[in-house]
């Protein structure tokens, strides 16, 4: 059971890092904070290549860091444009819908059969969802109408399946090809900026004002940079030993953490009604996941 206790860590300094994420968000726009702590988490692995022999690594795998890693980076783009534009006790619970997506994608595309139990995890992620977003005004099926439709939840949709992906090849890596943890996050990290700098050149953003901008929030930005690498690493690591849907549905208890803390510390409303459906969506994800493996 030690990948569960590296999972709950991971998901303790995941929670963290969204609460300060959020902060910083005030100041930041999305892509301005995500090229820069990715090109802060550049320069706190450095070490690596001093202690860790990166250069051996063979094509193919390289290619497949490379192409999951840029899958990763959308989706962290993808969750900061949500959380600059919604309370973070509302956009974050919704990513903990990534094992009822996986099973309905894979019950419709795939024709794979679901238990009874799987059925009844669906449904709760559902009222989880529904509870999570119903307003006292609201009428019965209001609720789910916005779900569905409002635009301002698509950005945590996009990063509920990429995550989904990026996660499986995480596994290959680490648990099939055996590579180590930290080549992959040296790599995957060289990757973001080089991913998250394109996109500031398409759209002629001035890197010197982007770096400027950043300076400002150097302190928190470093320790985001800091947590990001230690939660990663220790998903990776309890990926070794589990598979990676039981790690995943761990490591999203950190959107319980995050919602509370998150939500205290910004004033957000109706956080009670949040928590409790955020609360179900993780209870949910462990109900479907609970024979994987």
């Amino acid at each position: 059971m030690f990948w569960f206790t590296l999972a709950t860590c991971s998901a303790l300094l995941s929670a963290t890092s969204a609460v300060l994420q959020k902060k910083i968000l005030f100041r930041l726009n999305a892509l301005e904070f995500s090229f820069s702590v990715s090109l802060s988490i550049v320069f706190v692995t450095l070490f690596i290549p001093f202690f860790i022999d990166v250069n051996s690594i063979q094509p193919l795998t390289l290619s497949i860091i490379i192409g999951k890693s840029i899958l990763g980076a959308s989706a962290f783009l993808l969750v900061m444009l949500s959380l600059q534009h919604n309370q973070i006790s509302s956009a974050l619970p919704l990513l903990g819908l990534t094992p009822a997506v996986t099973a309905l994608l894979s019950f419709f595309i795939l024709g794979e059969g679901l238990q009874q139990s799987e059925w009844f995890g669906v449904g709760l992620m559902i009222a989880g969802a529904y509870v999570l977003e119903r307003k006292p005004s609201d009428k019965f099926f209001q609720p789910i109408n916005v779900i569905i439709k409002s635009k301002k939840y698509y950005y945590i949709y996009g990063a509920v399946v990429l995550f989904a992906v990026s996660s499986v090849f995480d596994r290959m890596l680490v648990h099939t090809m055996k590579v180590n943890p930290f080549v992959i996050l040296f790599y995957q990290h060289i990757v973001y900026v080089l991913f998250f700098s394109s996109i500031l050149m398409l759209r002629n953003v001035s890197f010197k004002i982007v770096i400027q901008k950043s300076t400002e929030q150097l302190p928190l930005i470093i320790t985001v940079a800091i947590l990001t690498l230690a939660y990663r690493f220790t998903q990776l690591e309890a990926t070794k030993l589990a598979p990676v849907a039981l790690v995943l549905a761990v490591k999203r208890t950190s959107i319980l953490y995050a919602s509370f803390f998150g939500g205290k510390l910004f004033s957000e409303d109706r956080l009670t009604l949040k928590l409790v459906g955020a609360l179900l969506i993780v209870a949910a994800g462990f109900i479907i996941l609970r024979n994987v493996g």
